[in-house]
């Protein structure tokens, strides 16, 4: 009983598969019949029968053609590597057709292994090897980064940030007639009028790495070039705001803050220093 079910299994899984196999015994034929075709015409290139190439090539490709049409997927071309081994067993048996390791019996092998794991090769192909390249090209671009941030380094601060020719003081900033202020009490003084609030912006540009990183923390190295400079570019800031509240006519700003926000690209940096403050009158000033 149990013989006679397998017996039935077997045969319902050929007649289910016959496409298939069908497939494959096709394409062994064209890859067979290719090969012997290339063999008695002595289809030669450079001394070597392009059989070992384009037999398991036309077996693979007739195989899956069938198989896709009939069969609903790839049987994974099994006649291309039976055709290749068939081909190179001649090349044995037959020494006018010597099998030697050369760039044709691993081009056929490629192409037999190619067509009978596909996706597997192109995952390595596209993939493994794509993603190695791009992978060590990247190393190397680091490496040349930081050699290039290295070799930065050897700069005195003083090649790097320039200190300018024109020093904004507060001194200058009070000749105006306004009074910067933090707060809106002042000594008991009432405020008369609001008259709206006032803003300064500058900007200073980055030479540097390490100004960003200064930038992240204002308070250090006293009297360095950068340091210099941030107080002229928020001091240029702070009297801009100050001419505007003038004009409005106010005599003090209160409440001010400052702000300072890195902007611009890989290449050249910027620190946008903005202040803003409300424009007040002071009785008594």
């Amino acid at each position: 009983m149990n013989l006679s079910n397998a017996g039935k299994s077997i045969k319902n899984s050929i007649i289910n598969k016959k496409w298939a196999i069908a497939a494959v015994l096709i394409g062994t034929l064209a890859g067979f019949i290719s090969a012997v075709i290339c063999a008695y015409g002595n289809l030669v290139i450079f001394g070597f029968n392009i059989m070992f190439i384009v037999s398991p090539l036309i077996a693979g490709f007739v195989e899956t053609y069938i198989a896709r049409a009939k069969y609903g997927k790839s049987t994974g071309a099994i006649s291309a590597i039976l055709i290749f081994v068939l081909i190179n067993i001649y090349g044995w048996i037959f020494p006018k057709n010597p099998i030697t390791l050369n760039l044709f019996t691993l081009g056929g092998l490629a192409l037999m292994i190619q067509a009978a794991f596909p996706i597997f090769i192109n995952f390595l192909i596209f993939v493994v090897f794509i993603g190695a390249l791009s992978y060590i090209f990247g190393y190397i671009g680091s490496l040349i980064s930081r050699l290039m941030e290295k070799l930065g380094r050897g700069k005195k601060p003083s090649e790097i940030q320039e200190i300018p020719s024109e020093v904004v003081t507060m001194d200058d900033i009070l000749k105006l007639g306004v009074k910067p202020l933090t707060t809106s009490h002042v000594g008991g003084k009432k405020i008369v009028e609001y008259l709206g609030i006032v803003r300064g912006e500058d900007l200073l540009e980055l030479h540097d790495e390490k100004e960003v990183s200064k930038l992240e923390k204002i308070q250090g190295q006293v009297g360095s070039n950068f340091l210099i400079n941030i107080e002229n570019t928020r001091n240029t800031a702070l009297k801009s705001m100050m001419i505007d509240a003038k004009k409005l006519g106010a005599n003090a700003v209160t409440e001010i803050s400052i702000n300072y926000s890195e902007i611009g690209g890989l290449k050249e940096k910027q620190v946008l220093v903005s202040l803003s403050g409300t424009a007040v009158v002071f009785e008594d000033l």
